[in-house]
């Protein structure tokens, strides 16, 4: 209509046209109106209004209008976001639309009743009703109630034997997969173990097994000084350096220690061969416990012109590179030893493992 009555000129009076046609009242202040916008229905809903009024506002900075959004959410909502610190209004928003579903009761489930609605009226005062208030000829038997029978529950019980028989074979006790400590067995079920205590005689340690297996045993009481732990220098330690492939390493001998222990990292930087074995506690003298991560049967250590082949625990000490416990020292038979300055084994005819602090 405005085109038939009166041409526009130009495009500026196009759009102007269209603004006082199609935009909102002069007499609107949308900045007021975003500054009093407050949350009443759901987050969307009131990120939805705020938007359409901030669209509309000029000269506010993104601080202005991230306040005013956090300023008009619920009380409980609100006090959710701040603590996160949005620093973005579509952060906050994203934030206020998860805590929202927090504080959103759930609705109660409808139970439906199949029972039909009975419709109670008052009795009017007849002959009949009078009639049938008279007390009944027989007397109303006594009704038992209907008690289930007992059904006796599916309770499997494992025997000591069969526990033994599991045990031997690394078996699990509820199903035919290895026990290990991530094993997560596939049969959910309730298990009620009852130990009896009997008197069972102790098994002899048969010479055979350790001849045929030179592996050290992961069920000896393995132990780690403290000493060997922090690394500091106490009364039966040493350390001197040492060379593995080339690499110079820290060696610390310790009487207390049991076994010989090896940093992991180094391991893993000079690629040596690591066996996987049965994980197993080491006691450190502080009363911690730390887990062995593998074994290396074989690990030759230079020392002083010395070649020296040892079998290595991996666990991640701090004191030194390399730990040589009292497993070592036992394979060089009878030694001389001075840890105040040096240790002098004889191998034949040479004298080795001289070191200084």
């Amino acid at each position: 209509m405005m085109q038939k009555n009166n041409p526009f000129q130009s495009w500026e009076g196009f759009t102007k046209a269209l603004e006082l046609e199609f935009g909102p009242s002069p007499y609107e202040c949308p900045r007021s109106a975003l500054f009093k916008l407050s949350q009443l229905g759901s987050v969307h809903d009131y990120y939805v209004e705020f938007t359409a009024l901030a669209n509309r506002v000029t000269g506010l900075t993104v601080d202005a209008i991230l306040d005013c959004f956090l300023s008009g959410l619920k009380l409980e909502i609100r006090r959710e976001v701040l603590a996160q610190s949005p620093n973005s209004v579509l952060k906050a928003m994203s934030l206020a639309k998860l805590f929202e579903e927090k504080y959103t009761p759930n609705p109660k489930p409808y139970f439906s009743s199949s029972y039909p609605k009975t419709s109670t009226t008052k009795p009017q005062n007849s002959p009949q009703s009078k009639t049938n208030a008279l007390p009944p000829l027989l007397p109303t038997p006594n009704l038992k109630p209907f008690t289930q029978p007992f059904k006796p529950s599916n309770v499997k019980n494992i025997t000591p034997a069969e526990m033994q028989i599991r045990r031997e074979k690394g078996l699990c006790y509820t199903c035919d997969d290895k026990f290990t400590p991530n094993h997560r067995c596939p049969n959910k079920q309730y298990l009620l173990l009852q130990y009896e205590e009997t008197e069972e005689p102790p098994d002899k340690p048969n010479p055979s097994e350790h001849l045929t297996h030179p592996n050290p045993d992961p069920i000896l009481d393995h132990h780690l000084s403290f000493n060997a732990l922090k690394g500091s220098n106490g009364v039966g330690t040493m350390r001197f350096q040492g060379s593995i492939q080339g690499v110079s390493i820290q060696i610390l001998l310790d009487s207390g220690s049991y076994d010989n222990f090896l940093q992991p990292q180094l391991a893993n930087y000079l690629k040596l061969p690591v066996e996987p074995i049965s994980s197993f506690q080491v006691m450190v003298g502080n009363g911690n416990s730390l887990t062995v991560e593998g074994l290396i049967q074989e690990l030759k250590v230079s020392v002083q012109g010395h070649t020296l082949t040892l079998p290595v625990y991996l666990l991640p000490v701090s004191g030194a590179d390399l730990v040589l416990g009292a497993s070592w020292l036992a394979t060089l038979g009878p030694h001389i030893s001075d840890y105040s300055g040096r240790i002098r084994a004889k191998s034949g005819c040479k004298s080795a493992g001289k070191s200084t602090h």
